[in-house]
């Protein structure tokens, strides 16, 4: 994704007169000064630059962020080591940010020389994360261990990304 898709989210101006016929693109100088005004927080700001930008900066930045709220609230007495806490934030945010199937591409079939058949990996072009899949991705033989850290991790990150777009007026 790139800074065309962040710029769908937002007004290219803030008339609703029909402009003169100059130039309506919008710029990362123009992202950069709405996402200042909007009062965001630094975890909110990465998450949009994240998913709508693509930047490998940005989701280092988020997944730091995360892990470091997320050792705030955790209960000491059950504390993940990093390493693991890390994968499921970055399965958290691929499953919140990213949920196109990478096998169809997001278009829900297969297309092969001979036929054209549904894609079993997702519905629709959503891939379908089962608990199978998750523990392929975490290098782990049961996810069950992991499931409710996963879940709050996942709620933070949707709250995040709801309190986000709330505050550019989304």
């Amino acid at each position: 994704m790139n800074k065309e898709l962040l710029s769908m989210l937002l007004p290219k101006t803030q008339s609703l007169e029909k402009t003169t016929g100059s130039n309506d693109a919008i710029t990362v100088e123009d992202i950069n000064l709405i996402l200042s005004y909007a009062n965001l927080s630094r975890e909110e700001y990465n998450f949009l630059l994240m998913k709508f930008v693509s930047a490998d900066t940005y989701k280092s930045n988020f997944v730091s962020e995360i892990a470091l709220r997320f050792y705030d609230i955790e209960d000491k007495k059950e504390l993940l080591d990093f390493d693991m806490l890390n994968k499921l934030i970055n399965l958290a945010v691929v499953e919140c940010c990213e949920p196109k199937c990478v096998f169809c591409k997001g278009t829900g079939s297969i297309i092969t020389l001979d036929n054209v058949s549904d894609c079993p990996h997702c519905i629709d072009g959503v891939f379908t994360f089962t608990e199978q899949v998750r523990c392929y991705l975490l290098s782990v033989k049961s996810f069950i261990k992991y499931k409710s850290k996963f879940e709050q991790i996942k709620q933070l990150i949707q709250d995040i990304e709801i309190s986000a777009l709330n505050k550019i007026g989304e």
